[in-house]
């Protein structure tokens, strides 16, 4: 079994994300972390806090304080029986390999913004393009589950780790794959 931290919109919180790390390493190892965009602080205040998982994450609109080109605008992850098989950094719009035979899902990472989420047809259109059966995005600071259809990707949004006062908690949520099944689990801070 494969297990994901996935979380976005951090908007500065590093308090909340240490915290969130430790509560998603409560229900077993983690194989990485993946952050969905608006860290909005340079990459160095994550990479201080040296986690031993690897940490993946993409351009959100509120992050100027980010190089580049580091990270990327989206990501492809391939996952196989025994783990991550690949990730590729992606400009909006590039395309991507075929999966190869041993992918049993491939994930996409976007911040969202650019698909005018949380409308999900663009984000699904894209994941089509790219052979991709789960969508991971952020940028409206709201969690989402949602299957679609038979031949949809499924799509998730974490929600944020800085909510704005009165508007509830942080969440995050931990993504297990194991085989051909996907389970998302939600967690509040």
């Amino acid at each position: 079994m494969i297990r994901l931290m996935v979380c976005s919109d951090i908007h500065t919180k590093v308090g909340h994300f240490q915290d969130a790390v430790v509560a998603a390493r409560a229900g077993g190892p983690l194989d990485a972390i993946l952050i969905a965009g608006d860290l909005q602080m340079p990459m160095a205040a994550i990479d201080e806090l040296n986690l031993p998982e690897p940490v993946y994450l993409v351009h959100g609109n509120n992050d100027a304080a980010l190089e580049p080109m580091h990270p990327a605008d989206e990501l492809v992850i391939d996952v196989a029986a025994d783990g991550i098989a690949g990730v590729r950094a992606l400009s909006y719009h590039q395309g991507a390999p075929m999966r190869g035979g041993e992918v049993t899902h491939r994930i996409m990472v976007t911040h969202g913004h650019t698909y005018r989420s949380p409308r999900l047809v663009r984000l699904r259109q894209r994941a089509a393009a790219l052979d991709a059966d789960v969508v991971i995005y952020g940028h409206s600071h709201r969690w989402q589950e949602d299957a679609g259809g038979p031949a949809d990707a499924l799509v998730v949004n974490s929600g944020t780790l800085m909510p704005k006062p009165g508007s509830g908690r942080c969440t995050f949520m931990t993504m297990e794959i194991d085989g051909p099944d996907v389970r998302i689990v939600r967690h509040e801070l």
